[in-house]
């Protein structure tokens, strides 16, 4: 008995079509110009499925077939192939007319209002922005609107130049800015502002920024500073044949003999070293260049003799022949 109860309301409710989960109620749905926005339809019971639906818009004087007006063709989208109780409408490219009141209508309706939010400048449309940059460098002229989500219909940059004000963006009709201009909208639709890199002081002068109706203006002064070069740095390697011995020792100074036998040793055993030194270069096959690395120290009194020694490194450098 309860089988047949429930087999005889299903067939009720199947017989009535699509029930809408907001019947008779009026929905408010917010978007952007540019953006995309889904208009919520759908049937009450998952398993239901509307005989026949359309949208429809408000057009004042008449409901207009959002099917059947062609400005949505390319912009529309319905979800009920994949859900047949899905019958929300996607509406992509919006703009500013798309706004108003819409109804999806199958047995019941229900109404939905949107509201399309447009680009408006922040910028003082009324007065000159004064804006600084530097030559060599990159200058951002700023223009953004004050719903950054709102991407406008139409954004052009002009330049004034030859007595008029030319295209420099999207269309560059003014050669020197060619390559080098962009606007900063990747992320956010509503940032305007244009980037101009590797200035040069023939950019300077009045630039505008339009959206629409509005306009804002600019006065661009690019700033020339002279770079100062870096100090330069000379140094200076003395290159000497002198060739040292293998080991230099300091020799102490030569004490006064106190007899003439000594100081007739002393010096004997000078020039045999002299002699051996003379024979050791002779029998060497190499060159041996040095740099000299000339120390300054300290004043020396006049009275006291300064050996020129203490006052020179050598830095040996072997050249085989």
């Amino acid at each position: 008995m309860r089988d047949h109860l429930y087999i005889f309301f299903f067939m009720i409710q199947f017989s009535t079509g699509c029930i809408l989960s907001d019947e008779r109620q009026t929905i408010e749905i917010t978007g952007h110009t540019g953006g995309s926005v889904v208009l919520p339809c759908s049937c009450a019971h998952p398993q239901s499925t509307a005989n026949t639906f359309t949208w429809q818009f408000d057009g004042k004087q008449r409901w207009i077939s959002v099917f059947e007006d062609e400005k949505y063709s390319g912009r529309r989208v319905l979800f009920n192939e994949r859900s047949p109780q899905n019958l929300s409408l996607l509406i992509s490219g919006l703009r500013k007319e798309d706004e108003g009141f819409y109804e999806c209508k199958t047995e019941q309706y229900t109404l939905i209002h949107l509201t399309v939010k447009g680009c408006n400048l922040v910028q003082n449309t009324e007065a000159t922005n004064e804006v600084t940059g530097y030559a060599g460098e990159s200058v951002v002229l700023p223009c953004s609107c004050s719903e950054l989500l709102a991407k406008p219909e139409q954004i052009r940059w002009r330049y004034y130049v030859g007595n008029t004000y030319k295209e420099i963006y999207p269309n560059e009709k003014v050669k020197r800015h060619k390559n080098r201009v962009k606007v900063l909208n990747q992320t956010s639709p509503g940032n305007l502002s244009l980037h101009i890199s590797a200035l040069t002081a023939e950019d300077k002068g009045d630039y505008q920024c339009s959206v629409s109706s509005q306009t804002v203006s600019y006065r661009l002064h690019v700033e020339v500073t002279l770079r100062t070069d870096k100090p330069h740095i000379h140094t200076s390697i003395s290159l000497s044949t002198l060739q040292p011995s293998h080991q230099t020792q300091e020799l102490p100074p030569p004490q006064q003999p106190h007899d003439t036998s000594q100081r007739g040793r002393n010096v004997k055993t000078v020039t045999r070293d002299e002699e051996e030194l003379n024979r050791e270069q002779d029998n060497q096959d190499d060159v041996t260049y040095s740099a000299v690395v000339h120390v300054k120290t300290a004043a020396t009194p006049a009275h006291i003799e300064s050996d020129p020694a203490e006052h020179t490194e050598y830095a040996p450098i072997k050249v085989k022949r």
